[in-house]
Formats: structure tokens, sequence, C-alpha cells
């Protein structure tokens, strides 16, 4: 699996996290969502991985995710930025995973994006 982040989100990113510890993890985040097969992927950094993770390539580096998440995904994926609706955008050339890409520390909290400034 590899993933490209676009310059756009790299800058997003960045700011967003300054200089909080840990790693990219690619999170699928089943809270709420009723069941291990209903759940949304969101962004974390984690500053552990642990035996069920694994690492997969992309342009910032080794990205982690859980091994038993990834076969919800394409092998050639993309993190882009829209400006205009402010969110980071998980997609592959046929699909959207998640228009809203959220942020996580490694305690589980939200980081949030600034507001749009237009």
């Amino acid at each position: 699996m590899n993933l490209t982040f676009t310059e756009t989100a790299i800058s997003c990113i960045d700011a967003l996290r300054g200089n909080l510890p840990g790693k990219l993890y690619l999170y699928y985040l089943t809270e709420g969502c009723g069941c291990e097969n209903s759940g949304i992927f969101t962004l974390k950094l984690a500053t552990e991985a642990t035996t069920e993770d694994i690492e997969f390539s992309s342009n910032l580096g080794p990205i982690l995710i859980a091994r038993w998440t990834a076969v919800f995904l394409e092998e050639q994926l993309k993190i882009d930025y829209n400006a205009k609706s402010n969110a980071l955008i998980l997609k592959s050339d046929s699909q959207f995973y998640n228009r809203n890409l959220l942020l996580m520390d490694a305690n589980n909290n939200y980081i949030y994006t600034p507001k749009n400034e237009q």
C-alpha cells in the first residue's frame, strides 16, 4: 500500500501537529459506530506501535496502520486538503474514504483545523 500526501495536506498537517510527538497512524475509529466493520478512518499520532500494527509507505515516510484495517483500503491512496471545506480528504482514484479526515494526538484528543479566513 502507498499513500501520497499533497503539498497542501502536508502544510495543513504540519501546522496542526506543531511539535506534538508521534508517528502518523492511519487509524480506523470504530468508537460509537456499532461494530468493527462500521468505522471511519482518521489520522492519529502514535507514540508506540502495537504487535497488530504494520507500516506502509508514503511520501512522508512510513505510516502505521492496524493490519486488519488495511483490507478496507485500495493499494494507492491520497490525502489531500480542500481549502473551501477546510478539511483533509482520504481518497483513491475510485472513491472517497473520508472527506473530513480528523487528526488525533497520541492521547485520542482531536486536533481541529484552523478556521478558514475567507
